[in-house]
């Protein structure tokens, strides 16, 4: 909780303490960023579904979701 107000606060400041910034991002490194961005959240998502499908499989003896049992769905 403590931490939330700090960084709250932090926030707060920056946005209010804004400056003048004499700055240039290349249209090449504004890609990488976005590359950099999407990359991470593409990955954690993968991550996020396996140990989710890990934790089913581990309390419920049920098996993970695999390509052929989607198919299996999709035709019902």
């Amino acid at each position: 909780m403590r931490y939330d107000k700090i960084l709250l606060l932090v926030a707060i400041l920056l946005i209010v303490a804004e400056t003048k910034v004499f700055a240039y991002t290349d249209p090449g490194t504004g890609t990488l960023i976005w590359q950099v961005v999407m990359a991470a959240i593409f990955g954690a998502m993968f991550y996020l579904r396996r140990l989710i499908a890990w934790f089913r499989s581990t309390r419920g003896n049920v098996q993970p979701a695999t390509p052929g049992d989607l198919e299996a769905r999709e035709d019902r």
